[in-house]
């Protein structure tokens, strides 16, 4: 099933567990077993944020990842500091407020157009795009508000000329309003 990288993290000596967002079933948790091996086929392909077909077979407490073949890597994310440190912002937001198998082709899509967004900018306004981020995830997770962050596109969001700062921390509180859980802010170095 196509699905987007969005965490890896480590369960017993060999094994972790990988979160990924599916096109076709939502966000599920898997386990990768041997996938820290150095003879693993898979640990390549389950790089954070990339974009991979996946196969995934029942367990008897958790799901289990067979394959993973990589389908997009977003390269000029991982070359450049200041990508990588906004798609990494996205995806742990992402991670952190979606919900297991609900599955919304609308979030799989904003979460694909954010990353080839980033990947394909030659420069990026950091707090803008953030800004526009959170206001797409939370319309897709059911609350919504009337604003030009909704009706534009990425390359519209980058080029928004204003101060974000405050618009950006009105964004947070909103998430935060709306989800009951605090939200981790975005920095820029």
């Amino acid at each position: 099933m196509l699905s987007i990288v969005l965490n890896r993290h480590d369960f017993r000596e060999n094994d972790q567990m990988v979160s990924l967002y599916t096109k076709e079933r939502g966000k599920v948790a898997v386990l990768a077993k041997g996938i820290k091996k150095i003879t693993s086929k898979n640990s390549a392909s389950l790089m954070p944020f990339s974009l991979l077909e996946a196969d995934i077979l029942p367990g008897k407490e958790v799901e289990r990842l067979t394959r993973a073949q990589t389908i997009k890597i977003f390269p000029e994310i991982i070359n450049n500091f200041e990508k990588i440190s906004l798609a990494q912002y996205a995806i742990r937001l992402a991670d952190e407020f979606i919900l297991l198998h609900e599955k919304d082709e609308n979030i799989f899509n904003l979460l694909l157009s954010f990353l080839d967004f980033i990947n394909s900018a030659k420069e990026i306004n950091s707090l803008s795009l953030a800004t526009g981020f959170i206001f797409k995830l939370w319309h897709c997770l059911g609350f919504s508000v009337d604003s030009i962050w909704l009706k534009s596109d990425w390359p519209e969001i980058n080029n928004f000329d204003e101060d974000c700062k405050k618009v950006y921390e009105d964004a947070c509180v909103y998430a935060e309003t709306h989800s009951g859980r605090k939200v981790a802010r975005f920095i820029i170095l």
